[in-house]
């Protein structure tokens, strides 16, 4: 970062309400950067046949059962309790910027214009290169698991489908493959089971959510120390949507796995 200055900090999501109106409030608590604008993006990219693409090869891979299940378990990651990134921005006197796409040159417009240090991803799909590149030392990204064992997952499901009692987030560097990034900081911590599937999750990304803030402000704050000392990621499996039969083994196994937590 630039010696003697606070960093200059700018947020990009694509969502209303999140992650990002969790972490804006700790950011600007902290005094040791400068947040300089939030860019809330409302959709991907303008060109939409390789997204197109993207769906319907995930489609053959998963089944429309996998698929079906897939849109229903979305409720099971949404934070309903976040406050929406507007009002959030209002009380904290941070500038918002709206902008059609995320991938557009818009954005890039705004973002040249902010001359921030960093970028933080809060809430993205892909983010292009174009984009991520225009802040002095680049974006960076959370991915709600451990990287790069998980690369992809969604959050806790994957873990408990390969009988791993833990979970965690990463904070990475963003880079041309998705959840490939240099990693900079890292929080694994044992997971907590729930009768069902769908309350281990919900619980534990409120745990999830109670510790990201603080651990981007650090990263913000400590990012040469900490990028100086970056972990490259290996080649590993990429997770995606489950399959029906690989969603009821989740199920299967978060069954045994809270009983075996249970002591029963």
């Amino acid at each position: 970062m630039n010696r003697g200055q606070r960093p200059r900090i700018v947020v990009l999501t694509c969502l209303p309400r999140d992650i990002a109106s969790r972490c804006l409030p700790e950011l600007c608590a902290n005094r040791n950067i400068e947040v300089v604008g939030v860019v809330r993006a409302h959709g991907g990219s303008p060109g939409q046949s390789r997204v197109l693409r993207r769906k319907l090869k995930k489609l053959w891979r998963i089944g429309p059962l996998g698929a079906l299940n897939g849109v229903r378990m979305r409720a099971w990651y949404v934070d309903l309790d976040a406050p929406e990134i507007r009002t959030v921005c209002a009380a904290h006197g941070v500038p918002l910027f709206d902008t059609e796409f995320l991938n557009s040159e818009p954005t890039r417009e705004i973002f040249r214009t902010l001359r921030a240090d960093l970028g933080l991803s809060l809430g993205n799909g892909y983010i292009a290169e174009t984009v991520y590149s225009i802040p002095r030392c680049g974006m960076v990204n959370i991915h709600t698991e451990i990287l790069p064992q998980f690369q992809g997952a969604q959050s806790i499901i994957w873990p408990i489908y390969e009988n791993v009692p833990d979970t965690g987030f990463t904070i990475h560097q963003v880079a041309r493959k998705i959840d490939a990034g240099d990693i900079l900081l890292q929080q694994r911590y044992p997971i907590e089971f729930r009768p069902t599937l769908r309350e281990t999750v919900e619980h534990n990304m409120r745990r999830a959510r109670e510790r990201i803030p603080s651990a981007f402000s650090e990263v913000c704050e400590h990012y040469d120390e900490l990028r100086a000392r970056a972990v490259p990621q290996t080649s590993t499996t990429s997770y995606t949507t489950p399959s029906y039969w690989q969603f009821r083994r989740m199920v299967r196994n978060n069954a045994a796995m809270y009983r075996q937590s249970r002591g029963l």
